[in-house]
C-alpha cells in the first residue's frame, strides 16, 4: 500500500486500464485461444491445436479467398496512401495559407463524414450505374460515350469504385489531422522564410512538410489499419460473398463471411468450424495489422529522434 500511496496517479490510470483490459486485451487472448480449437460457436469446443491455421493455408479455396481479400485491401491501401494522402496534405495546405473561403471549403470537405455510409454507396451507385449513372451521362454529354461502362458490373474495377467512395467520404478526416499539424508550426519560421523570398511551395516542402512529418506517418499508419479493417462499403456493395467473383472482397468481409455469413463447405471443416475458422482468419488478420503498423511506429520514432 505504502508504494501505490506515493504513486496517487495510479488511481487515476486503473479505470482506463480496467476498461482497456477488459475489452481490448481480453478479448485478443479469448480469440487466440477460439483458434486453437474446431467449434461451430454453439456446442463444445474440440481443441485442435495449429489444425485451423494449417488448414487456412493450405486448403486452396479458403487460402485463395484469403490471398484475394488481403490483396484487395492492400490495394486499397496503395491507392489511399499514394493518392488520398498528397490530397489531403495539399487541400490542408492550402486551407492553412488562408485562401479566400477557407472556412467553407473546409466545412464542406469534412461534412461527408456525418453522412452514413449505407448512404454513401447508395449515391456512388446513382453516380456508377450502368444505365442510368451520373457519370455515363456526363461521358455521353462529353462525346465520349464510347467510353460508358457498366462500371459496378466490372470486377477488375470493383476496388476502383471502392476506393473511389471511400476516398470522397473519408478525404476531410486525414485534411484536418494535418491541417492542425501545420497550425502548430511556428508563426515567426514562415514568416521568416517569407520574407527570405521562399515561394510557396518552397515553405510547404522544406518548412512545412519536415515540421508535420511526424503527422504524417501516424496518419499512414492509420490509413493502414483501416485498410486492413474496411468492412461496411464492400459488404453493403458487394454483399457477404465480395461482389462479382469476389472483387470487392477485402480482410474483414473474408473474416465475417466465414465466421457469422455464408458458411457453406468451402473444404475442409469450414461448415461446422465457423467460429474456429473465424477467429483464426481473425488472429492472422491481428498479427499482419501489428507487425506492420509496429514496424511504421519503429520508423516514426527513429525519424523523430533524428
Amino acid at each position: 500500500m505504502a508504494w501505490i500511496k506515493k504513486r496517487p496517479f495510479l488511481w487515476f490510470i486503473l479505470p482506463g486500464f480496467l476498461l482497456y483490459s477488459l475489452f481490448s486485451v481480453y478479448p485478443i487472448f479469448s480469440a487466440l485461444q477460439i483458434s486453437f480449437n474446431r467449434w461451430d460457436g454453439i456446442g463444445a469446443k474440440t481443441f485442435v491445436g495449429f489444425d485451423n491455421y494449417v488448414e487456412l493455408f493450405t486448403n486452396q479455396e479458403l487460402f485463395s479467398q484469403l490471398s484475394g481479400a488481403f490483396l484487395n485491401s492492400a490495394v486499397l491501401f496503395l491507392l489511399n496512401a499514394l493518392a488520398v494522402l498528397p490530397a489531403q496534405l495539399y487541400m490542408a495546405y492550402l486551407l492553412y495559407s488562408g485562401i479566400k473561403g477557407h472556412r467553407f471549403f473546409q466545412a464542406m470537405i469534412f461534412s461527408p463524414q456525418f453522412i452514413a455510409t449505407p448512404v454513401i454507396v447508395f449515391m456512388g451507385t446513382l453516380i456508377f450505374d450502368g444505365n442510368i449513372g451520373v457519370f455515363n451521362k456526363l461521358l455521353e454529354m462529353a462525346g465520349l460515350g464510347s467510353l460508358a461502362r457498366p462500371w459496378l458490373g466490372l470486377p477488375e474495377l470493383g476496388m476502383f469504385v471502392v476506393w473511389t467512395m471511400v476516398a470522397w467520404s473519408g478525404i476531410g478526416v486525414g485534411m484536418i489531422f494535418f491541417l492542425g499539424a501545420m497550425k502548430m508550426i511556428s508563426h515567426e519560421v514562415m514568416e521568416a522564410a517569407f520574407l527570405e523570398g521562399a515561394s510557396y511551395w518552397r515553405r510547404f516542402f522544406s518548412i512545412v512538410l519536415p515540421q508535420i512529418k511526424t503527422t504524417v506517418l501516424n496518419m499512414l499508419i492509420l490509413t493502414y489499419i483501416f485498410a486492413m479493417t474496411m468492412f461496411d462499403f464492400s459488404f453493403i456493395l458487394g454483399g457477404v460473398s465480395g461482389g462479382i467473383n469476389r472483387s470487392v472482397d477485402v480482410m474483414a468481409l473474408f473474416f465475417y463471411r466465414i465466421a457469422f455469413g455464408d458458411n457453406s463447405a468451402v473444404g475442409g471443416t469450414t461448415n461446422v468450424n465457423a467460429m474456429g475458422m473465424g477467429t483464426t482468419i481473425a488472429c492472422v488478420m491481428f498479427a499482419v495489422i501489428f507487425l506492420v503498423a509496429l514496424i511504421q511506429v519503429m520508423i516514426t520514432y527513429r525519424r523523430s529522434e533524428d
